[in-house]
């Protein structure tokens, strides 16, 4: 009994369309934007979660940078900015250090990945499915 199945050719042209759509248009960007904003959130509850928080410098300084185009595809960053005022010592707080005064590490940035990755991964498909629903 033979098998009659058609059909493909079209299949593969929608999601080869629908994957240009995507890349060409701001699915993509809209994307990674609703799968960082988790990430960031948990980082400034991190991050203001200390009793000891002086300046509120660190705080200030941690956002969400705008997506780019990559060498194989597009990026988002999530973290410190160091331009910032007072930002220099993100690094020292999510470590430690030693020296005369050494401090333990206040871990905020990595921790913050770790308790939210899921969600962020569920923000970024929910988008993109969205995206694919409404250009089909």
């Amino acid at each position: 009994m033979a098998l009659d199945l058609q059909g493909f050719a079209e299949l593969q042209n929608d999601l080869a369309s629908m994957a240009m759509s995507l890349e060409n248009g701001s699915g993509v960007d809209r994307a990674l934007q609703a799968g960082a904003a988790p990430i960031e959130q948990q980082m400034l509850a991190n991050a203001s979660s200390d009793p000891k928080i002086i300046t509120g410098a660190l705080h200030g300084s941690i956002r969400t940078d705008r997506v780019k185009q990559r060498r194989g595809g597009k990026q988002i960053s999530i973290g410190v900015k160091h331009s910032e005022a007072g930002a220099y010592y993100a690094n020292p707080v999510e470590y430690g250090h030693g020296g005369p005064g050494p401090a333990p590490p206040h871990p905020f940035v990595r921790p913050a990945f770790d308790a939210r990755a899921e969600e962020a991964y569920g923000e970024i498909k929910r988008v993109l499915a969205d995206e694919i629903m409404n250009r089909s």
